[in-house]
């Protein structure tokens, strides 16, 4: 029972070290974002996010990506032992450096969602983007964010990228789609006017299994109209 116990929290020890280990390198290489280091080594967030948990241990298929798109050694990764980066990864590290100095290609996108429904939640817009996209949508917009929600299906699904440019009252068109911040609110719907009423907005839906809902003008805190998408297949 001793050995079965001491062998068991052996594995544990190493199992959580692995872990710290693999922390360390999403930290350096993707500055602490699980995103942007799954998309180095062509995997998803999912994964990433599950073997920093300790939910799924990492397979040899993982391990050897980590050591090839990265210059990092298997055995330093499994076991601690050695230095972290390979020898022969001087190459790697100087292409790391120039793109960390280089001037990014696109506008942002970033990893926080509108949502489509008429739910509240809070307005935790991310600081940073999660990546740059470049396509000719950013002729007219300022960035791009995720949106979820079935209430604007079909024209706009959930999991699709929304190109927004930043608005104000002066430039408002009633009729189009807006992404609309508000106090305790964040919605993508198709804005009207009430004209028995100035001071408030309809937020239209195009599903038609979604209502239309009326809010004041005084909760809005930022506005952006929908100038485009891409679908997310």
């Amino acid at each position: 029972m001793r050995i079965f116990v001491a062998t068991t929290f052996c594995k544990h020890l190493h199992t959580f070290s692995m872990i710290q280990r693999l922390q360390q390198l999403v930290d350096r290489f993707a500055e602490g974002r699980n995103t942007r280091f799954a998309q180095m080594l062509h995997t998803n967030e999912a994964r990433i996010r599950s073997y920093l948990t300790g939910a799924v241990m990492p397979k040899y298929d993982f391990l050897s990506a980590v050591s090839q798109e990265l210059g990092v050694s298997i055995d330093w990764l499994i076991s601690g032992e050695g230095e972290m980066l390979r020898k022969d990864n001087a190459a790697l590290e100087r292409r790391l450096k120039a793109a960390e100095s280089a001037e990014p290609s696109g506008l942002p996108v970033y990893e926080s969602d509108f949502t489509c429904n008429f739910e509240e939640v809070e307005n935790d817009q991310n600081c940073r983007p999660g990546y740059f996209m470049d396509t000719p949508l950013n002729r007219s917009a300022d960035f791009w964010c995720s949106v979820q929600g079935k209430s604007m299906s079909p024209d706009i699904e959930p999991g699709d990228k929304i190109a927004l440019r930043r608005c104000t009252w002066d430039n408002f068109e009633p009729g189009h789609i807006y992404a609309v911040v508000m106090d305790d609110l964040r919605t993508v719907k198709k804005l009207r006017r009430v004209p028995s009423d100035p001071t408030v907005l309809e937020f239209v839906a195009t599903n038609p299994d979604y209502g239309i809902e009326r809010y004041p003008v005084s909760r809005i805190l930022h506005l952006y109209r929908v100038v485009g998408k891409l679908h997310s297949f």
